[in-house]
């Protein structure tokens, strides 16, 4: 098994490797008390990485299609290329995309969801 047929098959497979604490309460909690939640479909998270260690998190999301904008402000400047780099390739493996729309903010959207900058 080649590099990419080993990520391929990481980025399609639901089952995790190891036991990783399923945050989607927490987001089901916050949601559930917003008035109107009903009205809601999908979700976009805001995420602020501080190191290279929280892309798994933001692959989590990605893997299950939410669109993920990222605040790289705070993350250690020897990670940011190198975590940006990464997101590319887990978004492009997902036929999604990742942009730059502003100044150390980015945003990775999934394949049915595009960015068009006017």
């Amino acid at each position: 098994m080649n590099f990419k047929e080993f990520f391929q098959k990481w980025i399609y497979n639901d089952e995790p490797d190891e036991p990783v604490e399923d945050s989607d309460s927490e987001f089901q909690q916050d949601f559930q008390e917003l008035e109107g939640k009903e009205n809601y479909d999908a979700f976009v998270i805001v995420y602020k990485p501080t190191c290279f260690d929280d892309v798994k998190e933001i692959c989590r999301h990605i893997k299950k299609g939410r669109v993920v904008i990222m605040n790289t402000e705070k993350t250690i400047a020897a990670d940011k290329q190198r975590l940006i780099d990464f997101l590319a390739g887990v978004a492009m493996a997902k036929d999604g995309m990742i942009a730059k729309i502003y100044q150390n903010v980015f945003i990775v959207s999934p394949k049915n969801i595009g960015v068009i900058e006017e």
